[in-house]
């Protein structure tokens, strides 16, 4: 079953067939695109993992020979010097040796030796891939050194930058794209006769919540500060998060 929408009309097919169509009485594509990452002058945004494949493909290859090599090479070998019999001892907990040779010796080799270059290699892979992706270890949650006492906003803010200023253009983005949503729903409920509304009230404002905690107080005194400067007392209840439409009406009929 294949269906085609536009702006005015809408047809089924079933097996290459019409079978039924109609004109959508609300005028618009209900259709709202969401750019994962804005891109000027493209319709499709950037994925987010697309700058990350090479690095992860790297990754893995460094992974991959590290196992191939601790496969091969785990295994400790032993070479015994000045030792009778030693080739038909083969190395056990408790296994003891007798010679009268003040020069013989049991020298081991082999297993899976220190490569400090494949470390570092590893660690700068990882690290590049923490820059592009703009998630760093701390973000999540993975802690390597002490990171000190982050309870302030600002210690915060400089800690997770990057993933702040990410976090927030996809926020707008995703802003955008829900308000979008929301009105052409309101609509289509509007001429549906389901639920009534007016332009006006198809005005919808998304909110996220900060990632950061906030400190009351210092909200507090920054809204004194605004209404001392002159600002609207309701505009600055309204950045506090108080309903000042509810309070209105709650004091008129307090009045009546």
């Amino acid at each position: 079953m294949t269906e085609i929408t536009s702006s005015t009309a809408w047809q089924r097919y079933e097996d290459k067939e019409l079978v039924a169509e109609g004109e959508l009485p609300w005028g618009f594509l209900p259709v709202v695109h969401i750019q994962n990452i804005a891109q000027p002058y493209y319709y499709e945004g950037m994925s987010d993992v697309e700058s990350l494949v090479p690095l992860q493909d790297e990754l893995n290859t460094r992974l991959s020979d590290r196992a191939s090599r601790i496969t091969f090479q785990s295994f400790k070998m032993y070479l015994g010097k000045g030792i009778e019999g030693f080739e038909d001892r083969p190395i056990s907990p408790g296994r003891m040796w007798c010679t009268n040779n003040p020069e013989a010796a049991i020298e081991e080799f082999g297993g899976d030796a220190a490569t400090p270059s494949e470390n570092m290699h590893i660690a700068e892979i990882r690290e590049a891939m923490d820059k592009a992706s703009g998630v760093t270890p701390v973000v999540a949650g993975v802690l390597k050194n002490k990171l000190g006492n982050l309870t302030s906003a600002v210690a915060l803010r400089l800690t997770f930058m990057g993933m702040l200023s990410k976090n927030e253009r996809r926020r707008f983005t995703y802003t955008e794209g829900l308000t979008k949503i929301a009105h052409m729903v309101l609509v289509i409920l509007d001429k549906a006769n389901i639920y009534k509304t007016s332009e006006r009230d198809r005005e919808v404002d998304i909110i996220f919540p900060s990632p950061l905690p906030e400190n009351m107080m210092e909200k507090l005194k920054e809204a004194q500060i605004k209404k001392e400067l002159g600002v609207p007392a309701e505009q600055v209840l309204r950045e506090l998060g108080y309903d000042t439409a509810n309070n209105g009406e709650n004091s008129n009929q307090e009045v009546l």
